[in-house]
């Protein structure tokens, strides 16, 4: 690596570890927190209407302008994001889900998975985490944090010092009983799939009585959908992008696809990837959810 890329790299982590030391520690109920305005718009909406669905983790915003412009041209009904970015020094100490949220016109809900020590700045902690917008009003939002956590690998990470832990955005709204999740990375799949099951099991004790969605990074190994998520699977969740044998990466770096959106009791169409490199290093997927006829009978 050139000098100058190193002393920055060395620098950045230098900066992380003093936050360590310094930066107050956030308790988890602060870090996973629903913050937003889930009711800033209350535009009508037709049962009967199909809702446009956009998944994206967008590398923490740190490209805002392409991110933005990407979700411009989309035009979705609902977006869930992964990997926001509230308040970090990485994407210039930003609000990304507010500001997206406002420059879309749409609600917005967000909660925390990490609070990112040495990113904040004068007292006013850092968190990372997922976010939902809708056109439509947000209810009953809450944060899932897993019970399944690699815990050990946050707390003792040296270069990305960070507390807190995976979790699982669930809110209501255009409709639908959405989650969007960021499943552990690491390539940990006892850890991964316990996840999945917490989310499967969490959808069955609030007895949804609407189609539910499950989308997100899941930072799968594995390829094939029914070695890698068979509690979704079993629960009868279906991939809103059809069959994945021959479907390209949705990230850098890998060959297969990591990101993801399941649906169950609503019929998916026109799902695929976009391609939006300079946005961020994942793809986001779309897909149009069309109500089932007992639904839009309702």
């Amino acid at each position: 690596m050139p000098i100058r890329p190193l002393c920055l790299l060395l620098g950045l982590a230098g900066l992380r570890i003093f936050g360590f030391m310094s930066d107050a520690w956030l308790p988890n109920a602060r870090i996973h927190q629903v913050t937003g305005e889930p009711t800033r718009f209350h535009r009508p909406r037709d049962p009967a209407a199909p809702v446009k669905v956009v998944t994206w983790n967008i590398e923490r915003g740190r490209a805002y302008p392409a991110v933005l412009a990407v979700l411009r041209g989309l035009d979705p009904d609902v977006v869930l994001l992964q990997e926001v970015d509230d308040g970090c020094r990485r994407s210039g100490y930003r609000k990304v889900a507010r500001d997206l949220a406002e420059a879309l016109q749409m609600n917005w809900v967000a909660a925390g998975e990490f609070q990112e020590l040495g990113e904040g700045r004068a007292g006013t902690p850092a968190l990372t985490g997922q976010a939902v917008l809708s056109r439509f009003v947000i209810d009953d939002a809450g944060s899932m944090q897993f019970k399944a956590q690699d815990r050990w690998r946050w707390s003792v990470n040296p270069v990305q010092p960070r507390r807190g832990g995976r979790l699982a955005l669930r809110v209501r709204t255009a409709g639908l009983l959405l989650y969007d999740t960021h499943i552990e990375s690491g390539g940990d799949v006892v850890v991964q799939r316990k996840q999945m099951a917490e989310i499967v099991a969490d959808e069955a004790r609030v007895g949804a009585d609407a189609p539910v969605l499950v989308a997100g990074d899941f930072n799968n190994r594995i390829r094939r959908t029914v070695l890698t998520f068979p509690s979704l699977l079993s629960a009868s969740f279906v991939d809103a992008l059809g069959d994945d044998a021959a479907r390209g990466p949705t990230s850098r770096g890998r060959r297969y696809p990591i990101d993801w959106i399941f649906v169950k009791g609503a019929r998916a169409a026109y799902g695929r990837i976009i391609q939006a490199s300079t946005a961020s290093d994942h793809s986001p997927l779309i897909a149009t959810l069309l109500p089932s006829p007992a639904t839009a009978g309702r």
